[in-house]
């Protein structure tokens, strides 16, 4: 069987059951499940998003200081009452 997060081929004893009754088994193995390496996976990526966070602070015109992390932000920013409100003043 295949894992799904790590794409190798493994023997079906890598795999734990999702439901014992019916036989049916977890798509990713069980070194990808593991809990312990998840949560360092996890903490890692918060750091990331939060340091992300610092960088992609957008100073606008109007008073507001905004998180955009791409055009669609700026663009849905830029058609809110309150950004519209204090351009045209």
């Amino acid at each position: 069987m295949e894992c799904t997060k790590c794409k190798k081929r493994l023997e079906l004893i890598e795999f734990s059951y999702k439901n014992e009754q019916n036989k049916i088994f977890y798509l990713h193995c069980d070194t990808c499940r593991n809990k312990e390496n998840n949560l360092k996976k996890k903490s890692y990526e918060k750091n990331q998003y939060n340091e992300k966070k610092e960088t992609c602070k957008v100073n606008c015109k109007c008073g507001k200081i905004y998180i955009a992390f791409r055009d669609y932000h700026i663009k849905r920013h830029e058609c809110t009452l309150f950004h519209i409100k204090n351009i045209t003043k």
